[in-house]
């Protein structure tokens, strides 16, 4: 069988290129990709894949139009608030500041307008041209987001077979890319609940196949215990930086700075090592909490691009195994640092509320974040400088109960191998 995957992001998903490679063992396998990231793309994946660039859209004023209808009028997901904020959040994450004002003023237009285009009405407006090869390809493969609507909407009118996996847990609540015509392979049961209750989809549509992502997971637990051997001679606190976007990526470190401060004020020994969030474009920035005697940085893993070896995957876990404490805003890694025994902790800290949208407290009460790990009551969910100091200094009494929010954040997902992801996704 030959399988097509639409593809971009290449580079950081690391689990997307191992999950493709081992369906090349299978299968034939065609890579779909926009033309922008076809180099990005070859010294990934060199010559042992076929790639062919998507050159379906049409530079006409149809087109624009229905973009722009789409842009201004279409149905959002039942997480609206969720949906603006990332959209802010993606403003203020382009590198070039000089759009941000057209942009906000657009996106403040649309918030009061009516929402009444559905994605698949959307698809259907637009005229693509048929250039690209497909007629050869048995399955096609979709991530989110989509990347390229004229494909898809050319699929869709061609009846090829389709399915799309939906990558990540905070996709059903902050994008309008679904398609009701089409089948979904998601996490696991509560984003399977997400794609109904937020886009609509039937749940008939929706497989629970599990995560690419936790696959590594899967990797880790299977590495012999000589291989976890720690990385630091001293006791630590592995901090996961969670945002790319500058206004708070520094506001981040500057949260860093305080941890630091508060652990000296209690006298605790321990270090804060801190690992940079892997998709920030200013890594210079963490340089300065160099300067603090506590503070570690944990940068080696980085890249040319944004890849990151298989071997850093695993140091990665093997830094959070050897950790008193996991911190974290709300990241992926906070979810992953679930399945080690090191107790996760999210921050959310009364002073993170000022009551403008792009704030940390936004960042942390996300839709998905609530929903999976802001679990009230729990002594894992760290609220003021009190309650820090107040967990650090009675965290040897405390483990078995923080791990107790691991545990349960652990039943969520089945962890899958690599293999099993890969045969699970192509049928």
């Amino acid at each position: 069988m030959k399988v097509g995957f639409v593809v971009h992001f290449f580079d950081f998903r690391n689990d997307v290129r191992k999950v493709i490679e081992l369906v090349r063992q299978q299968h034939e396998v065609v890579l779909l990709v926009r033309r922008a990231d076809v180099e990005i793309i070859r010294t990934h994946v060199g010559g042992s894949v076929e790639i062919r660039v998507v050159d379906e859209e049409k530079k006409t004023l149809r087109n624009r139009a229905a973009m722009q209808m789409m842009r201004f009028f279409g149905v959002l997901p039942k997480s609206t608030q969720n949906y603006y904020l990332m959209e802010m959040f993606k403003i203020y994450g382009n590198p070039n500041p000089a759009v941000r004002p057209t942009a906000v003023r657009a996106l403040e237009v649309a918030m009061h307008l009516p929402k009444f285009v559905a994605y698949d009405t959307f698809l259907s407006w637009l005229d693509y041209k048929a250039a690209t090869r497909i007629d050869d390809i048995d399955q096609f493969i979709c991530f989110t987001e989509i990347s390229d609507n004229f494909l898809l909407a050319r699929l869709l009118d061609e009846e090829k077979k389709l399915a799309v996996y939906v990558y990540s847990w905070d996709h059903p609540c902050k994008q309008v890319r679904f398609s009701k015509r089409v089948r979904y392979m998601v996490w696991n049961e509560g984003i399977k609940k997400d794609m109904t209750e937020l886009q609509g989809i039937p749940p008939a549509q929706v497989t629970v196949t599990g995560a690419s992502q936790f696959a590594y997971v899967d990797n880790y637990q299977r590495l012999p215990a000589h291989r976890k051997t720690p990385f630091f001679d001293f006791p630590y606190i592995y901090f996961g930086c969670s945002i790319g976007i500058p206004e708070l990526a520094a506001k981040e470190i500057e949260l860093i700075r305080q941890l630091g401060n508060w652990l000296q004020e209690i006298g605790s020994d321990l270090t804060l090592v801190v690992r940079p969030y892997p998709n920030f474009r200013h890594w210079e920035w963490y340089q300065a909490l160099t300067a603090l005697p506590n503070v570690v940085l944990d940068d080696r893993f980085r890249a040319a691009d944004l890849a990151v070896s298989e071997d850093n995957i695993m140091e990665k876990f093997i830094k959070i195994e050897h950790a008193r404490l996991f911190i974290h805003l709300g990241t992926t890694l906070g979810f992953e640092a679930c399945f080690t025994d090191t107790p996760s902790i999210i921050l959310d800290l009364k002073s993170f509320k000022t009551g403008k949208p792009l704030s940390i407290y936004n960042f942390v009460h996300q839709y998905q974040i609530e929903k999976y790990l802001l679990k009230d009551g729990c002594p894992n969910i760290v609220r003021s400088e009190s309650a820090f100091k107040a967990l650090v200094k009675e965290l040897d009494g405390k483990r078995a109960e923080l791990l107790q929010y691991n545990h349960a954040v652990r039943r969520l997902i089945t962890i899958k191998s690599f293999e099993a992801f890969a045969r699970d996704i192509v049928g």
